[in-house]
């Protein structure tokens, strides 16, 4: 990992002068590696990893660095150099350093794909020094971290493997030092080592390739990032409150950090708190409210309340600046200031959450939850097209309370009066209680206990013995394309329409998708289990090699799982229109098989931008 990092910082080299074309560009060698004659390009939309717990690992992945900068896209053409940042601005003005390197490369027509970063004080990217240096006419330490390309001369790369691509771009660059660098990668086949030796070394993580994947615009899973994430617990310094808020709520915190006998300002945490979270902060703090700042070397911030230092805030954090900032600073939690207090503990789990245990079914701990005014914001948008497919059923949750995010069992918190109760027989024996709402009142209500998902069963509350849907989830491993997704999608809907099913595709704002069969009669839930699983396993035995039924982990890399676990009695999915405890806040979509034709991404629709269709059959 040092060697790949020393390569890309030492080696930003200048491109090969416009006397001459390298090797790579050879009309030849690209129709070799069956690249395509093409037009010089417009602007092309970025391929963006998605975030991971965990790299990938295997002979089939390469492992790079993921550097912390401005994504951006080096367009030259005809001698003309444009750099777009990641949504397609024109920023050459602002990244004049890295255009003017560019301009060696007059000999070439050449779309390259990389990352803007500065190289802070300890040899590592560092974001804070990079604005810095952007706040300036010119700055000679910005680099660009050169790590795809494109097109050249004449031929889109896009469908060329990305290990040919990575072979010619290095070709296209130099060894001397300069402002442009190529990214090297790693092919090891333990990724998880490489992630750890990453994090060691203080990067940000790293990003993990498929290694004969095609270029393909929008999130993939063929590209994943794994981010190295720390967390303390710092002292409270300061606060901002929300502005008329009743009652009263802290914005954001401000956070410091002890040095010896000094306490310095350690920076600014602005996201991670639900409504009751901020609430409750505020009251915290209020009989630590000081009138001026308690840091050592104070800094201005006429927004700030200032408190003693006595209430510790815990901190997810991805890195330290040069500056001594928290990178990415995400509140999870209050503890109290002790000697413990402020030692680092390790990522939240059972033992470090303020959830009674016999209430997690299952801990999320990487989930990223929206706030509950956000989410009855969404709700109240939504909600006369989301109760045709959650009202008048059971609900499993997915709650977040405390900084923590669970499946939630057992005991019931305080449920509002909107929110109606049923007692059922559980399986195992014994009574217990299901939640279910009918109006925006009762989605309201879920909101205020901390639900953030709702997973229905395929039963209404009338008649919770009988399935009145199967439901299929198409759940691709590593490694299998979307399009393979959508082409085993519409092959199992040929196979449910001979046996007379109707059915529409639900998007699950993951990277799956689900296809629902309403039944034409309610089955018991035990025989639409057996049912499902038929099919499942028939349509399994077309293609062993690519599909799977078996829910075992290990069996599951390169193949789909045809999951139809789904049903059964109080087993659920995903409800249509639920949102997800993802980054970007994702939600289940009902699209129609058009949609899925024509290739509509599994993430397509978020709270934002939530699906606007009621009727799907």
């Amino acid at each position: 990992m040092e060697a790949a990092l020393k390569g890309s910082a030492e080696n930003r080299s200048r491109i090969r002068g416009n006397n001459g074309r390298s090797p790579a560009s050879s009309a030849f060698q690209l129709a070799e590696i069956d690249a395509k004659k093409s037009a010089f390009p417009t602007f092309i939309e970025p391929c963006h990893p998605t975030l991971k717990r965990r790299p990938p690992g295997g002979p089939d992945w390469v492992h790079e660095i993921k550097f912390d900068g401005y994504r951006a896209q080096l367009h030259i053409n005809g001698g003309k150099i444009t750099i777009y940042t990641r949504t397609g601005l024109d920023w050459t003005k602002e990244f004049k350093s890295i255009a003017t390197a560019a301009e060696d490369l007059a000999g070439h027509d050449a779309v390259i794909d990389g990352e803007v970063t500065v190289f802070g004080k300890t040899g590592l990217p560092d974001f804070q020094a990079l604005r810095r240096e952007l706040a300036k006419r010119s700055s000679p330490h910005l680099t660009f971290q050169a790590f795809d390309l494109l097109y050249l001369d004449g031929y889109d790369l896009r469908r060329v493997p990305l290990i040919e691509r990575k072979r010619v771009l290095r070709e296209l660059l130099e060894d001397a030092a300069g402002t442009i660098a190529y990214v090297d990668h790693l092919e090891l086949d333990e990724g998880e080592a490489i992630y750890r030796h990453a994090c060691e070394m203080g990067l940000e993580g790293i990003v993990s390739k498929g290694k004969d994947s095609r270029y393909r615009s929008g999130r993939q899973e063929i590209w994943t990032k794994t981010k190295c994430t720390k967390r303390d617990a710092f002292p409270i310094v300061a606060f901002v409150e929300k502005l008329g808020a009743q009652p009263r709520r802290i914005a954001s915190l401000y956070l410091g950090r002890w040095e010896g006998d000094l306490l310095v300002y350690a920076g600014k945490a602005q996201t991670g708190y639900t409504l009751t979270a901020a609430r409750e902060v505020r009251e915290r703090l209020d009989p630590f409210i000081i009138g001026k700042s308690p840091l050592s070397h104070p800094i201005k911030k006429p927004k700030a309340t200032w408190v003693e230092p006595q209430v510790y805030a815990e901190i997810d954090y991805g890195g330290v600046t040069d500056d001594g900032l928290l990178r990415e600073p995400v509140f999870k939690g209050l503890r109290d200031a002790s000697p413990e207090a402020a030692q680092p503990r390790p990522t939240a789990g059972p033992a470090s959450v303020r959830v009674p245990r016999e209430n997690i079914l299952q801990l999320l701990p990487h989930a990223v939850a929206p706030s509950k005014e956000e989410l009855a914001n969404y709700w109240t948008r939504v909600a006369d097209r989301a109760l045709r497919f959650l009202g008048g059923r059971p609900l499993k949750l997915v709650r977040h309370i405390h900084g923590t995010t669970f499946y939630h069992k057992g005991p019931l918190p305080p449920i509002p009066p909107e929110v109606h109760q049923l007692r059922i027989q559980k399986r195992e024996g014994g009574e217990g209680v299901r939640l279910w709402i009918d109006d925006l009142a009762g989605l309201l209500g879920l909101v205020e206990i901390g639900a953030v998902e709702l997973h229905p069963w395929a039963a209404t509350v009338d008649d919770i013995e009988h399935a009145d849907t199967l439901i299929f989830d198409l759940d691709p491993g590593e490694g299998v394309s979307w399009e393979f997704v959508v082409a085993t999608a519409l092959r199992l809907r040929e196979l449910l329409e001979a046996e007379d099913f109707r059915t529409w595709p639900k998007l699950t704002g993951g990277k799956g998708v689900h296809i629902m069969a309403p039944l034409p009669a309610q089955m018991t839930h035990n025989v639409a289990h057996a049912y499902a699983k038929r099919l499942a396993q028939h349509f399994a035995g077309t293609d062993p090699d690519r599909y799977v039924t078996s829910a075992q982990l290990s069996h599951r890399p390169g193949k789909l799982f045809l999951d139809y676990l789904r049903n059964g009695r109080g087993t659920t999915a995903v409800g249509t229109y639920s949102p997800r405890a993802r980054s970007g806040f994702p939600v289940a979509a009902p699209v129609t098989w058009r949609d899925i034709e024509r290739g509509i991404r599994p993430d397509a629709f978020t709270m934002e931008r939530p699906p606007k269709r009621r009727n799907v059959l």
